[in-house]
């Protein structure tokens, strides 16, 4: 398959996708962060990060670990509102770059934030996406929003957004 964004270990469907975090619009801008990438599909407009690991989310007493998960949430919620906000610069016209020929968004948007990760333990997705949700700064859930979700790389496959085929080697 010709369409193909492989990160993590995991190869993801890039069809109608602008792989923002390969783009010249986002490595020519130092101090922000984004997602690997996003895609239009139907009417949901999905920004897609995805890891291989990610901290324990449970109330572990050893604060070191505790705060790895918090920092972790962090780092994944700014990813989702600078890549937000990087791809409404070029929509609105504050940026110049344009975006793919062959990405073609809806005009009207679900917008949907995906926090993939390879090996997630079933256990853990719903503390990861309830934590998540709650370290969104609240001007982004009331101004756009998004629906949080955090899924592995198979229920990624069932949702045509990966394929069965995982990359060995590491990027």
């Amino acid at each position: 398959m010709d369409n193909i964004i492989t990160e993590s270990g995991m190869d993801f469907i890039a069809d109608n996708t602008f792989h923002i975090e390969r783009s010249p619009l986002y490595t020519n801008i130092k101090g922000i962060k984004t997602v690997e990438f996003i895609r239009a599909k139907g009417n949901d407009l999905i920004l897609v990060e995805a890891k291989k690991t990610f901290p324990r989310p449970d109330d572990d007493p050893n604060a070191k670990e505790r705060g790895r998960f918090e920092t972790a949430l962090k780092e994944i919620c700014e990813k989702f509102v600078h890549s937000l906000n990087l791809y409404s610069s070029v929509k609105v016209g504050v940026r110049e770059t344009q975006l793919p020929e062959d990405f073609l968004p809806p005009d009207k948007v679900t917008l949907i934030f995906v926090l993939v990760l390879k090996d997630l333990k079933q256990e853990w997705r719903r503390p990861i996406q309830t934590a998540l949700n709650m370290v969104l700064p609240p001007y982004v859930r009331k101004i756009w929003k998004p629906t949080v979700l955090v899924i592995n790389h198979d229920f990624a496959i069932t949702q045509n957004l990966a394929n069965n085929h995982t990359q060995i080697a590491e990027d």
